[in-house]
């Protein structure tokens, strides 16, 4: 994983210290961040001692990007992100066979409202023929 290329170490206040992964002094190794044009933004871990004067250990690497935990789980969320398109495709279709079924439905009811308006009206109509009727009848 070591790989010789030059790198800029970024600022002090970005410095992230690894114990799990140390150095060949036996030291927590350093996260830093390449400011390079070949690799900007690129985390690569060194030795704290890399940049004292005297003695320096050689210790370096890149750090490989980071992936959701490890690519076994990956493949099961790849599996889960599968299963959630398809239910969240099946909801949509059922959603789409309801908002056709309420149309149709609407439409059945707007059709029976209007038989109700034109029967409402013509009882009116004869309402008021039937009352013509009897005020002239007399």
């Amino acid at each position: 994983m070591s790989s010789s290329s030059s790198s800029s170490i970024s600022s002090k206040r970005n410095v992230e210290f690894q114990p799990e992964n140390p150095c060949y002094c036996g030291l927590p190794s350093r996260v830093r961040t390449s400011r390079t044009k070949d690799n900007p933004g690129k985390k690569f871990r060194l030795c704290p001692n890399s940049m004292n004067e005297g003695p320096k250990c050689k210790f370096w690497e890149w750090l490989e990007p980071e992936t959701p935990e490890n690519e076994v789980n990956s493949g099961k969320d790849k599996k889960e992100s599968c299963n959630l398109t398809l239910k969240v495709s099946i909801l949509e279709n059922e959603i789409s066979i309801c908002k056709m079924k309420m149309e149709q439905e609407n439409l059945v009811v707007r059709q029976e409202f209007e038989k109700l308006k034109w029967k409402l009206f013509t009882h009116k109509v004869m309402m008021i023929v039937l009352f013509l009727l009897f005020v002239f009848k007399k």
